[in-house]
C-alpha cells in the first residue's frame, strides 16, 4: 500500500474509489467501509484510496475535548493495508483546513488530485465547515460534479452501532472483551521496556516496565489484565498491571507486565501487548506479603484464561 503525506503534488491519472474519515480504531464499522472500497475499486479497475487525518480533527477544533487515540498513525496505516486498500492519503488537519467547505475539499483533493469516481462513506459521516458534508449533501454534490456516492450501513454490537466512542467507553471501563468484539481483534499497544524500581522482582514476580510509544494512546482502566505479549515476533503470556501502585502510595500511573516463562532481561526492547481479559480492579493491600499473594493469584488466573 502506498502512503502519501504530502498531497500538494498528487495528480492521479487512474480513477479512484475513495473513503474519507478519521478512522480511529479501524473497528468493525470502519472495516465494512474499507472492504466496500476494495470491492468497488476492483470492479471498476480503479485505485482504492483512504483519506484520513493527522492529528485527529477534534484535537484542532476542540483541543480540551480531544479523545485519546485508539490507534497511532502507524497502527492505522497497517490496519488499512491489511484490509487490502491500495493507497492511504494522510492529510495534516490544520485550523485553515477546518474552515474549508465540504465542496472545496471534494473538488480540490478528491476529484482534482485523486481523480475520484466513487465516494464511499459511513451512514453517519459528516465533514467540512459546520459539518455540512453529510450523506444527502454529498449525493447532491455527486450528481452535480459527476461522482457516485455509496453509503455503508452500520455494524451493530449489542443492538447499537459500533463506533470509536463506544470502543473508548468500553476501555475506560476496563471492558477489553467488549472493545475486542467491536474492534474485531484485541486492543493493543506497544512500548519500550525501561528500568523501574525493582519491586516486582522483590515480590518474586519480576515485571517489564513499559514506556508507551505514543502518550496519546488510550490505556484501559486501572487494574490487572490477562494479556498476550509479542517480543520480536515471539508470543508469550502475561499479566499486566495499570495503575498508581496504591499499596506503595505512588502518584504516577505505571504500566508493567509480568511475562510468564521469560527469564531474560528485556531493557530497551520494544514489546507489543494485546488485552484479553480484565482480572480485577486496582487495589491497595496491607503490605508486600498480601500484595504478593494477590499477584500470585492474578498470574495463575491469567495463565488459565490464556490457555483456554
Amino acid at each position: 500500500m502506498r502512503v502519501i503525506r504530502d498531497v500538494s503534488g498528487i495528480r492521479a491519472r487512474k480513477e479512484s474509489v475513495v473513503t474519507i474519515g478519521s478512522f480511529d480504531g479501524i473497528h468493525l464499522g470502519h472495516r465494512k467501509i474499507l472492504k466496500e472500497v476494495v470491492l468497488l475499486a476492483r470492479g471498476l479497475s480503479a485505485t482504492g484510496v483512504v483519506v484520513t487525518f493527522d492529528p485527529h480533527p477534534i484535537a484542532i477544533l476542540h483541543p480540551k475535548e480531544a479523545p485519546c487515540l485508539l490507534t497511532t498513525a502507524s497502527e492505522k496505516v497497517r490496519l488499512i493495508r491489511d484490509v487490502g486498500v491500495g493507497k492511504a492519503v494522510i492529510v495534516q488537519f490544520t485550523p485553515k483546513l477546518a474552515k474549508r467547505s465540504a465542496e472545496w475539499f471534494v473538488r480540490d483533493l478528491l476529484i482534482e488530485r485523486l481523480n475520484m469516481r466513487r465516494l464511499v462513506i459511513g451512514y453517519d459521516f459528516r465533514f467540512g465547515v459546520g459539518r455540512e458534508g453529510d450523506a444527502p449533501y454529498l449525493e447532491r454534490l455527486g450528481e452535480r460534479l459527476g461522482f457516485g456516492v455509496d453509503i455503508v450501513p452500520p455494524v451493530n454490537y449489542l443492538k447499537h452501532p459500533v463506533s470509536s466512542t463506544r470502543v473508548r467507553t468500553a476501555l475506560v471501563r476496563g471492558d477489553v472483551g467488549a472493545a475486542a468484539s467491536m474492534l474485531g481483534r484485541p486492543y493493543r499497544f506497544s512500548g519500550r521496556v525501561v528500568r523501574g524500581e525493582g519491586r516486582g522482582r522483590m515480590l518474586d514476580f519480576p515485571t517489564a516496565n513499559l514506556e508507551i510509544d505514543d502518550s496519546a494512546k488510550l490505556m484501559p482502566a486501572n487494574g490487572v489484565y490477562a494479556v498476550r505479549v509479542d517480543i520480536g515476533g515471539k508470543q508469550a503470556q502475561g499479566a499486566l498491571y495499570v495503575g498508581n501502585k496504591p499499596t506503595f502510595g505512588c502518584k504516577a500511573r505505571v504500566v508493567e507486565v509480568h511475562i510468564m516463562d521469560v527469564k531474560r532481561a528485556l531493557y530497551g526492547r520494544n514489546v507489543g501487548v494485546a488485552f484479553v481479559r480484565r482480572i480485577r480492579d486496582d487495589a491497595a493491600f496491607p503490605g508486600p506479603e498480601a500484595l504478593r499473594d494477590a499477584i500470585r493469584g492474578d498470574v495463575a488466573k491469567a495463565r488459565r484464561l490464556l490457555s483456554t
